[in-house]
């Protein structure tokens, strides 16, 4: 079978690369022009066996093709070092040689054990960092607490409707330019003089008032919960004022000498307005003194596509630092979805084609692993892979997860047989919608359809309105207006000439 782990090996003396080959069996790839259809995806078998440890950067190490060894793969790095030990078999030995040839290829064979053997590290978030978790019985967010009180004039909900990633997102709405609004995290505590970095993927719905604009907020706090940093714009705290783009925010700030503990903050301000909502997804706060996190990935799906469409996965990284590789698999139901391509995105080409390995031999599973050229990586947020799914049958919903073996490594995790992966499995849903230019649904497309469609200009497409979006861009607007009344101009003219011919 074909062996899709990834291996780094230093110079060694013959017997090490002949012990490399008695242990590694080997393995075909597909270049990353090249798109694979479903049927011709029977191509890697066997799956990643590799397992997240516990700790918010927890590490585990286990052998690879057998072989044991015990090494402190964290030297020189800013993370923590491994505590995990590994047991397995040595090679066997296959050549016969005087006692001090076989000293010094035992040696050898020492380096290969110690090359091979893979550190796993899991990074987990800042808790409900996606709002993916059910809102509590009392309306509130876990994770997460209102510091002003509420009024007439702002709200929040969390929403399937407009999301980055996963299911949901946080919406704000503030339909005043007085009244503010501004929803915290839990603390997270920070040791007085590290640098703290927060981030959120931001967006401003269109027609979101004169004033739209939205803001991220990082502030830190002493055992008594005094703010005890100074507010600076541009530093902690950063307003977008971009509308109808999904944008990385960033702030950052140096913990205090009293700090005892930090929060991340969506806030719209009393001098903007969000009329339409603004949407938060994918919080951060992370020091890079504390840890290492080369990137996290992240699984993106439309809301809803028309029947006859093709769902688009991406597998996203997000907030990558010199990312080489990433690894992972996806779930779904193979009754309600087939896989008919998979290829590499743009963003994980750029500056040298990637190579692509997949699987498809557990049915319902596709397991992938995206290698860039080596010593070549990517950083920020990128896109690395599109799947596209065919719809089967009449459902209504599908779900796909990428599953919490998926993960990435940098140069140095490449060169040191190191990987940082998910803590959990993420789950996004697609809505089929079978729609009808009869949007009012009296039997007959007329100008009242149009006029149902005008009513709700403006307005973005939810699981409720979305048949109002003819052209299934998302918004409610002009677009779907004129697209509707060509429909109902082109139907009138093939009738009348329809009567003339006869």
């Amino acid at each position: 079978m074909i062996n899709s782990k990834f291996k780094q090996l230093g110079r060694m003396g013959s017997i090490a690369a002949l012990s490399l080959l008695l242990v590694l069996p080997s393995f075909m790839v597909v270049p990353a022009p090249i798109q694979a259809s479903a049927g011709e995806m029977d191509m890697i078998a066997d799956r990643q066996n590799d397992q997240a440890g516990s700790s918010q950067l927890g590490t585990s190490e286990e052998p690879i093709g057998g072989v044991d060894s015990m090494t402190d793969g964290n030297a020189g790095d800013d993370v923590e070092a491994p505590t995990g030990e590994s047991e397995g078999v040595e090679p066997e030995e296959n050549v016969d040689e005087q006692d001090d040839t076989q000293a010094a290829e035992d040696g050898e064979v020492d380096l290969l054990a110690e090359s091979v053997t893979q550190t796993v590290y899991t990074v987990e978030p800042l808790f409900n960092n996606g709002f993916e978790l059910p809102v509590n019985a009392n309306g509130t967010i876990p994770g997460w607490s209102m510091f002003f009180a509420p009024n007439d004039g702002t709200s929040y909900e969390i929403t399937q409707d407009v999301r980055y990633y996963g299911n949901s997102s946080l919406k704000l709405v503030d339909k005043s330019n007085s009244l503010p609004i501004y929803l915290q995290s839990n603390e997270r505590s920070v040791t007085p003089g590290y640098t703290y970095n927060g981030s959120a993927m931001m967006y401003i719905a269109p027609n979101a008032g004169n004033a739209a604009g939205a803001s991220l907020v990082l502030r830190f706090y002493d055992a008594t919960g005094k703010q005890v940093n100074t507010d600076k714009d541009g530093e902690n705290i950063v307003h977008l004022r971009q509308v109808g783009v999904w944008t990385r925010v960033t702030v950052t700030g140096v913990a205090p000498a009293t700090a005892a503990y930090a929060r991340v903050a969506a806030s719209i301000s009393n001098y903007f307005t969000a009329e339409s909502g603004a949407f938060y997804d994918d919080f951060t706060l992370t020091s890079p003194q504390e840890e290492k996190a080369p990137g996290t990935l992240h699984l993106q799906m439309p809301t809803g596509i028309l029947a006859n469409q093709l769902i688009e996965a991406k597998i996203l990284l997000t907030r990558g630092i010199d990312v080489e590789t990433a690894f992972g698999s996806l779930a779904y139901d193979p009754t309600t979805l087939e896989v008919v391509d998979a290829s590499v995105a743009s963003d994980f080409n750029a500056g040298g084609l990637a190579t692509l390995e997949l699987s498809d031999d557990e049915p319902g599973v596709l397991k992938f692993k995206v290698l860039r050229p080596e010593g070549s990586s990517v950083s920020e947020d990128k896109q690395v892979l599109n799947v596209k799914f065919k719809v089967i049958g009449n459902a209504e919903k599908v779900d796909v997860t990428l599953q919490e073996d998926s993960g990435v490594q940098d140069i140095d995790g490449v060169q040191n047989n190191k990987i940082y992966i998910s803590l959990e499995a993420e789950s996004a849903s697609t809505y089929i919608r079978r729609a009808s230019l009869d949007v009012n649904g009296d039997g007959k497309l007329d100008l009242y359809d149009v006029m149902a469609v005008a009513k709700l200009v403006g307005q973005m497409a939810t699981n409720d309105n979305w048949k109002y979006d003819v052209n299934n861009d998302g918004r409610i607007d002009q677009a779907d207006v004129e697209m509707l009344t060509d429909a109902i101009l082109t139907k009138l003219l093939d009738e009348n000439e329809g009567g003339r011919s006869l």
